[in-house]
């Protein structure tokens, strides 16, 4: 950037509000003032190889202080995820925000501050943080405050003519995260527009804002469950933004519908910034200044962007996004990361996700791979929320029978491969306060199921008995046979494997399995006997599965040997 200070403009109304009190651009400056004084007085010591400081400030004005305030001297800002100790341990150098003793030196009175911003060099790392980005591990993120300013004004290019000069920014989404950040924070303050220091923590809370004009910035999750009439209040709403997964085109629609403003998803990364913009379902447009390309021959995205860091403009950043690029726009295919090898064939969860939103029962779905019980292949689980139809149909009927019912609807359209064997229904996609879904949220959902036990009394010699009780809804009943649902042996011995380690101490997987046979099902509401009895001295265990006397499978696990050294 050709600009040295962060400019705030000299004119114009309230830096932001708190508790419906204006917070003066002279107030701002002067609470700017005592943080750089108290931020001086730190040893930012060289944890990272540069001088630096932790910060944790729920209070968003406070928040942007600090950040200005650190960047003013040179120090880089390091965002962490949490406060909690083990954080605090993981990152030694000072920390600032709420309940640290730097508060206690700046009164937040809004004193007399500098007549002017105070320099800031714009390339140096001016922020640190960690995403875990598409691949789960985390990975250290810095941006410069030339990056963040050329965002703030690639914003304020592409969505300022939709906002009136006092348009207030609130937020369902954190601001010390690459999407508040810049979106709610950087851009207002750029900008010259007032922002709301407090979150929006429920959808009730758009019906309680005081008239004014208003720009929402939230994610999916928030947007799915605003209220019928939001704008009670007078609150009139010029846009929202949606980000950080993605946006249901029927949930954009109805928001926009309940908001009486349009609603803009956001495409992009913590690496990126952001790419791309859209409503509803229509082609992703680029934002200002950015020049999409697609990599032959995995059509994966390339994207070009003044946000980047100058090492990447040249060539560009390869995002892991497959795509379809022409006169209309762009069109996200799904992650090139995504693909399951079932078989001998890959997969795209993606693809299976489209199919199944083209069904009149299903609104929105989440497809991933799940590793099979013991022995079989990979599979694939769905999680879906229902359409109002859908949700009827699934009350009328037992679950096993709408999920065939569902997989029935994809032949033809889907390889048999790519069918889900296991289906979840829920409300809405569990998610963090960023709006994300996370693959481990949603295989949490498929947890192994285990069903109530009660320990017989009684049982002779070292063994143990179980009774198992096992409701109809019991994960494992739903399969291949609706029409028959039983318990998979391959559940049997998972379980006689468990409850053996659980009870007996004794450790074995189905791989360990002999002498296994197979006599009578086990059906849904059944309460069969688990018996666990050591044999050969506690190198074996027998486990035999009976119902009312009448034997339903039988198997002996053989202890691991421990490794022996030549």
């Amino acid at each position: 950037m050709a600009e040295s200070r962060w400019v705030l403009p000299e004119t114009g109304g309230p830096v932001a509000y708190r508790a419906g009190q204006a917070i003066s651009r002279t107030a701002f400056r002067g609470d700017l003032a005592a943080a750089r004084r108290a931020l001086a007085g730190l040893d930012p010591g060289q944890a990272t190889h540069r001088p630096c400081f932790a910060l944790s400030e729920p209070d968003a004005c406070r928040f942007a202080v600090w950040l200005l305030a650190g960047w003013s001297l040179g120090l880089t800002v390091v965002l962490p995820g949490d406060d909690l100790p083990v954080t605090r341990e993981a990152l030694p150098m000072p920390w600032v925000g709420a309940g640290d003793a730097e508060n206690a030196l700046v009164s937040w009175a809004g004193g007399e501050g500098e007549k002017e911003d105070p320099g800031i060099d714009h390339d140096h790392p001016g922020v640190m943080s960690y995403t875990s980005g598409s691949t789960g591990k985390p990975s250290l993120i810095e941006k410069s405050p030339s990056q963040l300013r050329a965002e703030a004004e690639m914003l304020e290019r592409s969505f300022g003519g939709e906002l009136t000069p006092d348009t207030r920014f609130v937020a369902s989404v954190p601001h010390q995260h690459m999407y508040g950040l810049p979106f709610f924070l950087l851009w207002p303050l750029a900008a010259g527009r007032p922002f709301v220091v407090e979150k929006l923590r429920y959808p009730e809370d758009v019906g309680r804002l005081p008239p004014a004009d208003y720009v929402l910035i939230s994610a999916p999750t928030f947007l799915r469950h605003l209220p019928d009439a939001p704008r009670s209040s007078g609150a009139r709403w010029r846009m929202a933004t949606s980000a950080g997964s993605p946006l249901a085109p029927e949930v954009a629609c109805a928001a926009g519908a309940r908001l009486r403003a349009p609603v803009f998803e956001i495409y992009g990364s913590t690496e990126t910034g952001a790419v791309a913009r859209r409503r509803a379902d229509a082609p992703w447009q680029p934002m200002p200044g950015v020049r999409l390309a697609l990599e032959e021959p995995s059509s994966r995205l390339r994207i070009h962007s003044p946000l980047l860091t100058e090492s990447e403009r040249t060539s560009g950043f390869l995002s892991g996004d497959l795509a379809r690029l022409d006169e209309h726009g762009l069109e996200l295919l799904g992650r090139a990361d995504r693909l399951v090898k079932i078989g001998e064939k890959r997969i795209s969860p993606e693809q299976v996700e489209r199919e199944l939103t083209r069904l009149p029962e299903v609104a929105e779905a989440r497809v991933l791979p799940l590793p099979g019980a013991q022995g079989e292949r990979i599979a694939l689980g769905a999680v879906v929320i229902l359409r109002p139809e859908g949700r009827q149909k699934l009350a009328a009927e037992k679950k096993n029978r709408f999920s065939a019912r569902l997989r029935a609807c994809l032949v033809g359209r889907l390889d048999p491969l790519a069918m889900p064997r296991r289906w979840r229904y829920v409300e809405a996609f569990p998610a963090n306060e960023l709006g994300k879904t996370t693959r481990g949220d949603l295989e949490r959902l498929f947890a192994p199921e285990f069903p109530r036990v009660e320990e017989v009394p009684g049982t002779s010699g070292d063994g143990v008995t179980l009774l198992l009780k096992l409701p109809a809804d019991l994960v494992w009943f739903a399969g291949h046979f609706p029409d028959l649902p039983v318990l998979p042996g391959v559940v049997q011995i998972d379980w006689a494997a468990h409850y053996g380690k659980l009870y007996l101490g004794f450790d074995a997987t189905a791989s360990d399995v002999s002498r296994l046979k197979f006599q009578n099902l086990i059906r849904p509401g059944d309460s069969p006997r688990l018996e666990l009895l050591p044999r050969r001295g506690g190198s074996e265990l027998e486990f035999r599965y009976t119902l009312e006397d009448k034997p339903c499978s039988h198997g002996t696990f053989v202890a691991k040997k421990p490794a022996t050294t030549p």
